[in-house]
């Protein structure tokens, strides 16, 4: 432990020296003209990642969750997810150094990040993680759907990796992974109908990693329950209220979660259909700049990072939805205004990140990961 602390604060001066940099040093630019991470953005992100999840305090466990009386520690219940604020900001931040370490093997940081996750994922430490839901009095209901969601992507993320110790760690995180795809198996079964949400409760984000999760393990059962609900729940959901957007304290996008969602649902010629009536105006030139307006706000930390959040979640369903969308979909206006309005959302919300707030590294750091390469393979 005192070699790898040592290494992470090394990065941390690293990185806040690096952080007076342009946000556009973070990127390269694709052909169509879109941002996508450089290797030294890579870098940048991973020495923020591997800082917060190293960092059990401050953490909402001493707010919320400790009794009167409790001497434990997040380290003590949460051994592998400790750092970050909270359970499903650590989860996280592991996808995307598993996500950084296998897109950019040869980072400076790759030694580091490959300790932390030998770290992390042992099979004692996730055993006793597993323990914690097991005790909870509701053991499916801990941190889903929005934490048990991204436990599914870090399953799927390390089951599509050819690597040693990934496939190591994901045999040691294997009671995990199967518990919250039993409880996404169980739970959208049986509900009717759903709110849209960006916030921790999003049912579309859930089940947009859950299927991807289905796909990629080859759980035809889990497959079947995620299919017909996404169907059930917003097959026939019209004019989705991208312009009211973000929802009070929303820190993703409503909206553009479901459209993420649906497009690994439906075949290309079924989801362009299915999109012109849930959003009719990303397909129009003349309406699509209103439709992805960024909304600013003077302050960007506390609940104002929210708005940060928000638009790199924006950011990372429109680049999923350029991988589905047949190229005629969208003439060369609309696309022209997709990628300046994703581009400009990248800028806006780079302006909070990376300046010593914990309250905005500990999440905003993956979701600016997520935001450029989260469906990069």
């Amino acid at each position: 432990m005192l070699k790898f602390t040592a290494i992470v604060l090394v990065l941390v001066c690293t990185y806040n020296s690096f952080a007076q940099k342009s946000g556009a040093s973070l990127v390269d630019t694709q052909t169509d003209g879109r941002y996508t991470l450089s290797e030294a953005g890579a870098s940048y992100f991973a020495q923020l990642s591997l800082d917060c999840t190293n960092k059990p305090n401050p953490h909402y466990y001493y707010n919320v969750l400790r009794q009167p009386g409790d001497t434990q520690t997040p380290e003590d219940l949460w051994p592998a997810f400790y750092g970050c604020y909270d359970w499903h900001s650590a989860v996280h931040n592991h996808w995307a150094l598993i996500k950084l370490l296998k897109t950019y093997p040869q980072i400076p940081e790759a030694a580091a990040i490959r300790e932390k996750l030998n770290q992390s994922f042992t099979e004692d430490n996730i055993n006793r993680e597993f323990l914690y839901f097991q005790n909870n009095k509701e053991q499916y209901i801990f941190e889903f759907p929005y934490g048990q969601g991204w436990l599914l992507k870090v399953a799927e993320e390390l089951q599509t990796w050819n690597d040693p110790d990934a496939q190591r760690w994901l045999e040691n995180l294997a009671p995990l992974h199967k518990l919250c795809a039993a409880a996404a198996q169980v739970i959208w079964k049986d509900i009717d109908e759903v709110n849209l949400s960006g916030s921790h409760d999003a049912p579309s984000l859930n089940l947009s990693f859950a299927l991807d999760y289905a796909r990629a393990f080859g759980d035809e059962d889990l497959l079947k329950v995620v299919l017909k609900a996404s169907k059930k729940f917003y097959g026939k959901m019209t004019k989705a209220p991208l312009r009211a957007e973000p929802f009070e304290y929303d820190f993703m996008s409503a909206s553009l979660l479901v459209t993420d969602l649906m497009r690994k649902v439906y075949d290309q010629e079924t989801y362009v259909k299915w999109l012109k009536n849930f959003a009719p105006g990303l397909t129009d030139a003349t309406s699509v700049a209103k439709d992805l307006q960024i909304k600013k706000t003077d302050k960007h930390d506390g609940y104002e990072s929210h708005w940060d959040g928000y638009h790199l979640n924006r950011i990372w369903c429109l680049n999923g939805m350029l991988q589905s969308l047949p190229a005629e979909s969208l003439d060369a206006t609309t696309k022209a205004i997709w990628v300046k309005s994703m581009n400009d959302m990248w800028d806006y919300a780079q302006e909070s990140i990376g300046k010593g707030n914990y309250d905005i590294d500990h999440w905003l750091s993956s979701f600016s990961v997520f935001a450029l390469i989260g469906y990069q393979d």
